[in-house]
């Protein structure tokens, strides 16, 4: 009987760590090419007369979330009265993707904080494409002003 203990508690080690194989978490956001981990995060910076903006575009699970910044610069060693907001009002603007790819204001933007104006949009990631300009155009009018910048994509 005794014989038979030990055999069926080899037999039961033998079934539970002879038989195993190391197991492997697949996780499907490392298993993608160089290309798609590096368009995960796409960064954009630009810098003008009068505003700076930086457009970002990230990849979160199903979702590509845009984010817009957009910055009035000012002579930050002027008085605050001469730093005033007077005369910049609403803003619009229109950034231009590529050839097929836009992101414009429906109506004028009204500045916040310290002179910026930030907007985001999220869409669904099997909408998007790939492929990403090294350069994107950003047109921001203010005041009967125009300025045109140009973003460049960041490494």
């Amino acid at each position: 009987m005794k014989r038979v203990h030990i055999i069926s508690l080899f037999l039961l080690i033998f079934i539970m760590f002879g038989c195993t194989s190391e197991a492997k978490i697949v996780n499907p956001q490392n298993d993608k090419s160089d290309t798609e981990q590096s368009n995960k995060n796409i960064t954009y910076f630009g810098e003008g007369e009068e505003w700076f903006s930086t457009y970002t575009i990230s990849r979160v699970r199903t979702s590509v979330f845009e984010s817009l910044y957009i910055q009035y610069i000012t002579d930050r060693t002027a008085s605050v009265e001469e730093q005033g907001t007077h005369g910049i009002g609403e803003i619009e603007y229109s950034l231009k993707i590529g050839d097929s790819s836009s992101l414009e204001s429906s109506f004028p933007q009204p500045l916040k904080g310290v002179r910026n104006f930030h907007t985001a949009t999220e869409i669904n990631a099997e909408l998007v494409n790939g492929d990403f300009p090294e350069t994107i155009k950003l047109t921001i009018m203010w005041d009967e002003k125009k300025e045109m910048i140009e973003l460049v994509k960041q490494d």
